[in-house]
């Protein structure tokens, strides 16, 4: 019945009009771009990531963010866009996130990173695309009304953002110092891109004084940080 649903006329007719996904499907494709040239479908870019050993993810990601927040709420303060804000349930949403992370690490794709892999040919991707279409229609078909629903759902701070959070009575001033702490975080991941470099340069001169002989190379060193 759920696919008849879906695929009935009505239903395809209705995505021409006023709830469209074609801007949806555009900013996708926009997305897809970006992840391929940031070379964040790799798996090893996003394994990387766990054990603090790669830090492609943040750089590209972390500027997205910031210039997606600020974009998002310069066109909602002039009209352009109508923010829909889902409930905050707090643990429901910590339950979630750890459940995110641990399926993140472990199959080293999220879905839109899953998708980008699948697009340059990564097989291991297919793999998990499928755990995440599954885990989606399950979560559609049992979540909702079940007992774990309710369990989760006690904190429910209702249709909040950060800065009513934090009672900032303008939401740009929040939004400014999430720069600033953004772009302490880009600059203390150099720092420790650096620490890590200035550690090869210092076992790399023991290993010769010690040992008689040269310390590992570039190219050797990439696999000790793999």
């Amino acid at each position: 019945m759920r696919l008849k649903e879906t695929f009935d006329p009505s239903t395809v007719e209705a995505l021409k009009g006023s709830g469209s996904l074609y801007g949806g499907l555009l900013l996708g494709f926009l997305l897809g771009i970006v992840l391929q040239k940031g070379r964040l479908g790799k798996y090893d870019i996003v394994s990387g990531m766990f054990r603090m050993q790669d830090f492609t993810f943040w750089r590209v990601g972390t500027p997205l963010l910031m210039f997606g927040m600020a974009l998002v709420y310069f066109f909602k303060d002039i009209g352009v866009i109508e923010l829909y804000l889902p409930r905050t349930v707090i643990l429901a949403q910590l339950f979630g996130g750890v459940l995110f992370g641990a399926g993140l690490a472990i199959a080293g794709y999220c879905p839109a990173i899953a998708a980008a892999a699948l697009g340059e040919g990564a097989i291991d991707a297919f793999v998990a695309m499928l755990g995440f279409v599954g885990g989606s229609i399950l979560y559609a078909e049992m979540y909702d009304g079940s007992k774990l629903d309710k369990m989760v759902s006690y904190i429910d701070l209702g249709r909040v953002t950060f800065p009513d959070m934090f009672l900032v009575f303008n939401h740009w001033f929040f939004i400014m110092g999430f720069m600033i702490m953004c772009a302490l975080f880009l600059l203390g991941i150099s720092m420790y891109d650096e620490f890590l470099k200035a550690s090869f340069t210092v076992i790399d001169k023991v290993v010769e004084k010690v040992g008689g002989r040269k310390g590992p190379d570039k190219t050797e060193r990439r696999k000790i940080k793999r």
